[in-house]
């Protein structure tokens, strides 16, 4: 029972992303890096500003790109190489970028697709761009280390106890691997870093591994999300290291000009192509008769696939409420009221997968006794139950339902009552309730999304499941700003949890519930979901 409840508390710690490694503390660990790394001769004493060397940049290069905790001989110590516009990507690429009169430098990271591992340019920092910069410029033949340089590297960066300046010695640093590991851990606790994002820059396992196969980004977006982050995770430890007492230990000298700036530089100005937002384009560069033309490099989709776009999804729902816009009349046959009512219980079950993320193979429907007053409901998802919310339009959905329901059950007076526990439910030819199937639902949606292409498009579209409604819900959670979501947000509305999280371990607050519901609400619009219409005549109804 301990080391359960022990496992629960762990996972709901990692759920709620945790608290961001102490920036003065790391502040301070830099200070000793830098301090460490400086030439020493013996018996001179050294000066707390020191030229900028290569083991700076090999420093820095292997801390943001998160390949220092992995380090665990001298050999593995890579060989930066500088390549031009022209080279594809590779590991330990860098490269420059200029447009607009400014210098930027890119770095290769790996992505690990299906079945390969490819690499993707990757801007550096901000705060340290005028560092890679420089040095580059001017050391852009000094990029290797010797076997000696890389052993004396490996010694100071991993086998030597850090020593600390003597006026710092009053300070507690932080330990070698927490500092190593600062990026990894800022993105893992960072609630707006989405998991295909998280998922290049750290090499912890996601918390929820089953969230990366509904979440779908291309490479120019990961490349943005990871550019602000790296931003964010660097800008908050620029006013600490500027601090009096660790300012000159984290200064370097620029060996050219002797000038002294400091290791994370805030730069005023950025080239074009970084300053839009959403998206990072990467380039190639092409030469042609003296001219250098930066070509654009097509993005590669990472992760799910299976979501189907919204115009898709407005134009089928649009359909299906074409379908459904006349009510049968008063005097219509059975046949006709109970197909009618059949149409519109599919209709409601799509609705209903596609407005709250629930799984088709899982819950169709919602029981009546599990339903609170059509504001939230239980259902079972993999043999749990979740608590669900129930969006404005489809509680209109269902209320206009029921309505229908009422009238055809006191039409056809079913003889079979033994089906008719879930909200909504089928009527077969004999007149008795039968249960929605994930099957049939999957039959009428196939049937009606080849109709309704084949109609409007003139041509038949590609076989679609319920299941990619709730891939689309996923994608617009992932993508939606209004209001942007968490990741332990989305992770709640697609019921994904683990042990402690389930119903009845969890907290919910009410600003996240009110979040959560806010979204929700905005989704029908965002799909452009016609109006909820009365599914009877007005004859009908007045009786």
């Amino acid at each position: 029972m301990g080391r359960q409840s022990n496992e629960k508390k762990r996972n709901r710690a990692n759920n709620a992303g945790g608290v961001p490694v102490d920036a003065y503390n790391v502040a301070l660990a830099i200070a000793n890096v830098l301090h460490e790394l400086r030439p020493k001769t013996s018996g001179v004493l050294t000066e707390p500003t020191t030229p900028l060397n290569l083991y700076h940049i090999y420093f820095l290069y292997l801390w943001i790109a998160g390949h220092l905790s992995g380090i665990e001989r001298e050999q593995d110590i890579p060989d930066l190489v500088l390549v031009s516009g022209r080279v594809d990507c590779a590991l330990h690429h860098l490269r420059r970028v200029r447009e607009g009169g400014v210098s930027w430098v890119e770095y290769a990271i790996p992505c690990a697709l299906a079945k390969e591992t490819v690499y993707l340019w990757q801007p550096m920092p901000e705060a340290l761009n005028a560092v890679f910069s420089y040095w580059l410029t001017h050391h852009d033949t000094e990029l290797r280390l010797t076997k000696m340089q890389k052993k004396q590297l490996f010694w100071r960066l991993k086998k030597r106890k850090l020593r600390t300046p003597e006026a710092l010695r009053s300070q507690l640093v932080l330990r070698k691997d927490l500092l190593y590991s600062y990026i990894e851990r800022m993105a893992h606790c960072d609630p707006y870093l989405s998991l295909p994002a998280q998922k290049l820059i750290t090499a912890k396992k996601v918390h929820h591994h089953s969230a990366l196969s509904y979440q779908m980004l291309n490479c120019d977006q990961i490349r943005y999300e990871i550019f602000c982050a790296h931003n964010r995770y660097l800008q908050r430890l620029i006013p600490q290291i500027n601090q009096r007492h660790i300012k000159p230990f984290c200064d370097v000298r620029l060996p050219t000009t002797g000038a002294l700036i400091p290791v994370f530089t805030t730069l005023n100005e950025r080239p074009p192509y970084l300053k839009k937002a959403g998206a990072i384009v990467a380039f190639t560069l092409e030469l042609t008769e003296g001219a250098r033309t930066y070509i654009p490099i097509p993005p590669i989709s990472i992760g799910s696939t299976r979501a189907i776009p919204i115009p898709k999804l407005s134009l089928f729902f649009g359909h299906l409420r074409q379908q459904l816009a006349t009510a049968p009349e008063k005097n219509a046959s059975q046949d006709a009221l109970r197909e009618y009512y059949n149409a519109r219980t599919y209709e409601l079950a799509l609705l209903f997968v596609l407005l709250t993320g629930a799984r088709p193979t899982h819950h169709i429907s919602i029981e009546q006794e599990a339903c609170f007053d059509l504001q939230r409901a239980l259902i079972k998802d993999k043999g749990r139950y979740r608590l669900i919310d129930i969006p404005n339009y489809l509680r209109q959905a269902i209320e206009s339902y029921l309505k229908l329901q009422a009238h055809v059950l006191q039409t056809l007076a079913p003889n079979d009552a033994s089906a008719m526990g879930p909200l909504w439910y089928l009527i077969d030819e004999n007149n008795a309730a039968v249960a929605l199937t994930a099957k049939t639902l999957r039959l009428f949606m196939h049937a009606q999304w080849q109709h309704c292409f084949q109609q409007r498009l003139g041509s038949p579209e590609e076989k679609v499941v319920p299941y990619q409604l709730r891939h689309s819900f996923a994608q617009h959670a992932l993508m939606a700003t209004h209001p942007r979501l968490t990741t332990q947000q989305i992770d709640v509305l697609m019921g994904h949890s683990e042990l402690g999280e389930h119903l009845g371990s969890a907290y919910a607050f009410q600003a996240c519930n009110q979040t959560l519901i806010a979204h929700l609400n905005h989704w029908p619009s965002r799909l452009q979901l016609s109006a909820i219409t009365p599914c009877l005549s007005k004859k009908d109804r007045a009786l």
